[in-house]
């Protein structure tokens, strides 16, 4: 149990190797296997959702999803978010609030660095630029990113075996100015990006479904066209 005054390390160095455990250790691949699973993405047309319908659902929460509900599983790419959060830049609560999560607080690194104690990793497959146009099917080997955290949250989801995989958030567009539920992160996100992560989601879509898993996006108006697209009613 992490006390609740334990602090994330305000400086995340560059090191040179590990010394988290990894997610895989507490969390085997297809520990979900023929499960439903729910990603939470960023995307806008989650504005005003009600978090409370995924109460008992097994989730994988992308960077802030954590401030609204509790998922299954905390995840990120980015460790400049862990140092946002030291940094205050969410507000003195968000601190806290991943500390007290009781979720697996999971980063995937594409390098080695030094973080805090209570985060689980998983690696990178093989290095940066080969993880950027992979799909793996074990944690243990590492997985690929597609240079955002949704394309990893899938490649965790698939690795776990959970089948179907719901999509929620993953607009992989701005509407009316907003590129997120929330008010976004200090690194604002740049619309010409989002075309890089759509064409690294259409490369893995065909694979995906090639392995019999079956991804669903709950968002009929999102720019992802490469899933089967359904509305959240009569799902959640």
């Amino acid at each position: 149990m992490l006390q609740k005054n334990r602090r994330i390390n305000p400086t995340l160095y560059k090191a040179a190797c590990f010394n988290n455990p990894e997610l895989y250790e507490v969390l085997p691949d297809d520990s979900w296997k023929g499960k439903p699973c729910f990603i939470i993405g960023g995307g806008p047309s989650l504005e005003g959702f009600d978090w409370s319908r995924l109460k008992g659902k097994r989730t994988i929460g992308i960077n802030r999803a954590f401030e609204r509900f509790e998922p299954t599983i905390i995840f990120s790419m980015d460790t400049r978010f862990l140092a946002w959060l030291e940094r205050g830049e969410y507000g003195p609560e968000m601190k806290k609030r991943l500390i007290r999560s009781s979720a697996y607080k999971v980063w995937q690194c594409t390098y080695t660095a030094q973080l805090p104690a209570f985060i689980y990793i998983i690696k990178v497959h093989k290095d940066y630029y080969t993880g950027c146009r992979a799909f793996t099917e074990s944690l243990k080997i590492g997985i690929g990113h597609g240079d955002n955290s949704g394309y990893g949250a899938l490649n965790v989801a698939c690795c776990l075996g959970a089948n179907p995989i719901y999509l929620l958030g993953y607009d992989l567009k701005h509407e009316n100015g907003k590129s997120h539920w929330h008010e976004g992160h200090p690194a604002k996100q740049k619309e010409e990006a989002i075309e890089k992560w759509i064409g690294h989601f259409g490369w893995a879509a065909p694979l995906i479904k090639s392995r019999g898993f079956r991804v669903i996006n709950l968002n009929p108006n999102s720019a992802l066209e490469c899933f089967e697209k359904r509305k959240m009613e009569g799902i959640l």
